[in-house]
């Protein structure tokens, strides 16, 4: 799995994050346009079946649960524990995909690798480490959204830091971990 391949697996999250950051004054306005835009970049992808696996359903869940409780109804409950729920709805499909013995990875890596190693021990225990990660990271994420919600007098960017860090950490280990070993690449005539 990517670098790329991440960023797009995760791109409603990665533009409903950004586009949280911007620096504007109505911030419902804000928060029902980020929900939007995540929710379309679900759909598109779902359309054009550009994603498979529980990352991917469970987050267009999350999204259009979301447009109908945010946008449609403005229910200022949620709206509260948003951070909380988008983290555990993460944590949750990413742990569920490795108890159910399919780790949401390894739709991604398939993409990228011949379908010959598809079934091997290496390749398949790789992505249990990797989807693992991100298990940790997302875990990581909801213990800070619940101290948030407990401490709400927490300055932003310590909970910014340790939630992005998770991120950057598991965005690391992936991209170390993903990458093939001197002997593959050899093998390839020195191709990736």
């Amino acid at each position: 799995m990517s670098f790329w391949s991440m960023i797009l697996a995760f791109s409603p999250w990665v533009a409903f994050k950004l586009l949280l950051q911007l620096p504007v004054e109505n911030e419902l306005l804000l928060l029902k346009s980020a929900i939007v835009v995540a929710a379309v970049i679900c759909a598109y992808r779902a359309l054009r079946g550009l994603d498979k696996g529980i990352i991917a359903w469970g987050s267009g869940l999350f999204f259009f649960v979301s447009l109908i409780l945010v946008v449609g109804l403005t229910n200022v409950w949620y709206m509260n524990h948003l951070g909380l729920f988008s983290s555990a709805t993460l944590a949750a499909l990413t742990w569920a995909s490795i108890v159910l013995g399919n780790p949401f990875t390894l739709a991604y890596a398939k993409q990228k690798v011949a379908m010959q190693y598809w079934d091997s021990p290496g390749f398949i225990h790789k992505n249990y480490k990797i989807s693992a990660a991100w298990g940790v990271s997302f875990t990581i994420g909801l213990i800070d959204a619940f101290v948030r919600q407990m401490h709400p007098e927490m300055p932003w960017y310590v909970a910014e830091i340790i939630d992005d860090g998770a991120m950057l950490l598991a965005v690391i280990y992936t991209t170390r971990l993903s990458k093939a070993p001197k002997a593959v690449l050899e093998e390839r005539g020195g191709e990736a």
